[in-house]
């Protein structure tokens, strides 16, 4: 075989021109960089919006704490629901690196509508230092800066999990040294993700409250466009998989199929299960998967017992099988969102009645306290990364030091204790509140420093360090290598509907507790607000889930690994990739 074949990746990956790609000359780290990039960028500018977004909405646009609450947790709802929308036209039409191009405009536009949202005085209210009686905004104010907010998610939610897969896309499963690169990739990923939102929890929240959004949306949205061509430039160095088709209409012709044979036996001889040449799956980008007992009820769409109709293949099976287990676990990683959006929804409240000053001249912004929950996540992940994976791996002789599930149990649990640290810090805080007599000063400064907020975000942090890294991975890593895209658009959808959840146990638990007479748990008035009782019930309800969570992954089984798709012949199958028909159509189009 010649040496310069040997050059070539093995996964099917080809360069700009659709040619196999050349290991020397394409992706790895060099690539990797421009794309990590592009994203620190782009969550130091969302986490600068999204971390001071209630205090701009209620004392900007002057809306109340309820309300704004909750639209705060829709937008990120959205934000994180989008994803599907990115992960299905970049598998059935443009591929990954035209719809990440495609959206990051849209991201690019949404910001310049914000920054005429955010400076021109006839797009928002006359300003209202006193917090009473202030005039709410038009509803062409309103319009404009949702318009350009849900843009903003749209754009933002596209691009995600399509860079995020991109970037993984440039390390070769059959190599096994670009194989443990990858394994680093995910790790650093998050790392350099929150450490650009740490960035714009600070700095830009700080130009933000003392110098103006416009000036903030203007720094955000010059870093955009110089990330988002940076990003470009690298193009050549690139590794693009094939455009491999809609993976939710493969799961729905697999459903349909199964529905249709329901009266049929599986044959107890699975090599009678339609299946195509491998070959087949190589020009879409695909591998083929070896059959499997589990959810065997599936196997009936691939009978092969009526003439006119084709049955689907044991791949197409198999896939559907992988993303339908994967969806408990799914439903599991719901309500942690749900805890998350307080940080950035009822915490930031809080922070606004208490003594933000450091020193006589120095006074810390309200949303900036979210940075200590970046800062506890960078250096758990250090710890865990450094030490703690080393010590487990003494026990448990996993490579990972303790399995993706576990580590997504610890993250559970910590989030528990975060709510229960959040409720007596409340009870503390009302309990001067109490003895002063601030219940009925909204506008009072509570005689207690928002340092007393740390702890709760501290373990925060923590728990996202087990927690996100590990459902990151999980999505990515269970899924199909086809529908790597969705499995990555699943994990962040599985934050959307925590949101949205969020808004409404928010909008139930203060209704209800409400009525009869009774004062309600969240008011506009935080310092007459029950939030303890609130964090306590939280930490309730996600107790109960870690329970579900714990049944759940006891009956979970782990996917075979890449290089066991075509069986236990790995070596050939990097050949067949590798020398194999090697059909430029489907390939990516590139710019």
């Amino acid at each position: 075989m010649a040496s310069d074949q040997l050059d070539l990746t093995q996964d099917g990956s080809v360069d700009v021109r659709g040619k196999p790609a050349v290991k020397a000359k394409t992706g790895g780290w060099r690539a990797c960089y421009l794309i990590i990039g592009y994203e620190a960028v782009e969550r130091m500018a969302f986490a600068g919006i999204w971390a001071n977004l209630v205090v701009y909405l209620t004392k900007k646009l002057h809306e109340g704490t309820v309300s704004s609450s909750r639209n705060v947790t829709n937008w990120i709802g959205t934000l994180c629901l989008t994803p599907l929308l990115g992960a299905y036209v970049a598998d059935t039409y443009l591929g990954r690196f035209r719809t990440f191009a495609v959206f990051s405009i849209i991201y690019i536009v949404g910001m310049a509508i914000m920054i005429l949202a955010v400076t021109l005085k006839s797009l928002r209210p006359p300003e209202c230092p006193s917090g009473e009686g202030c005039e709410r905004a038009t509803s062409l104010q309103i319009g404009i800066f949702y318009f350009a907010l849900y843009l903003l998610a749209v754009g933002a939610g596209g691009t995600r999990p399509n860079i995020s897969t991109f970037g993984a896309d440039q390390f070769d499963d059959f190599d096994p040294k670009e194989k443990s690169q990858k394994a680093s990739f995910f790790n650093w990923w998050i790392l350099v993700l929150f450490g650009g939102s740490l960035f714009g929890q600070t700095f830009l929240v700080y130009v933000e409250d003392h110098i103006g959004w416009g000036v903030a949306s203007g720094i955000i949205i010059a870093g955009l466009i110089v990330s988002y061509v940076v990003f470009m430039i690298g193009t050549p160095i690139y590794r693009y998989k094939a455009v491999s088709g809609s993976p939710l209409r493969r799961m729905a012709k697999v459903i349909c199929r199964m529905i249709q044979n329901w009266e049929i036996q599986v044959p107890s001889d699975e090599s009678t299960l339609h299946e195509v040449d491998s070959k087949e799956y190589l020009t879409q980008g695909r591998y083929p998967i070896a059959h499997t007992k589990l959810l065997r009820i599936f196997d009936k769409a691939a009978v092969q017992n009526n003439p006119s109709l084709k049955p689907c293949t044991v791949t197409d099976v198999e896939e559907t099988k992988l993303i339908i287990r994967v969806l408990p676990i799914w439903a599991t990683a719901i309500f942690p969102t749900t805890l998350l959006t307080q940080s950035i929804t009822l915490f930031v409240k809080q922070a606004t009645t208490l003594d933000r000053h450091m020193g006589p001249h120095f006074e810390i912004p309200a949303a900036s306290i979210v940075a200590f929950l970046q800062i506890s996540l960078l250096i758990s992940l250090a710890i865990y990364d450094r030490f703690l994976v080393r010590i487990f791996r003494r026990f448990t002789g996993n490579p990972r030091g303790i399995t993706i599930l576990q580590r997504m149990g610890i993250g559970l649990i910590l989030y528990t204790i975060c709510m229960l640290v959040a409720m007596l810090t409340e009870m503390k805080r009302r309990d001067v509140i109490g003895r002063l007599g601030l219940e009925d000063n909204s506008s009072a400064i509570v005689p207690r420093t928002v340092f007393t907020l740390v702890p709760q975000y501290f373990i925060m942090g923590m728990a996202e360090a087990f927690l996100e890294v590990a459902r990151m991975e999980f999505f990515y890593d269970q899924a199909p290598e086809s529908m790597r895209s969705l499995g990555t658009a699943l994990y962040l959808s599985s934050s959307a509907f925590g949101a949205f959840l969020s808004s409404v146990v928010l909008t139930i638990v203060s209704d209800l507790t409400g009525r009869h007479g009774h004062k309600s748990w969240v008011l506009n008035n935080v310092n007459a607000s029950r939030f303890d009782y609130y964090f306590a019930l939280l930490a309730g309800i996600n107790f109960l889930n870690y329970f579900f969570f714990l049944f759940i992954s006891s009956l979970y089984t782990y996917k075979r690994d890449t290089s066991e798709a075509f069986g236990n012949d790995s070596t050939n199958v990097a050949q067949i990739i590798a020398f194999g028909d090697q059909n430029s159509d489907g390939i990516e189009s590139h710019i």
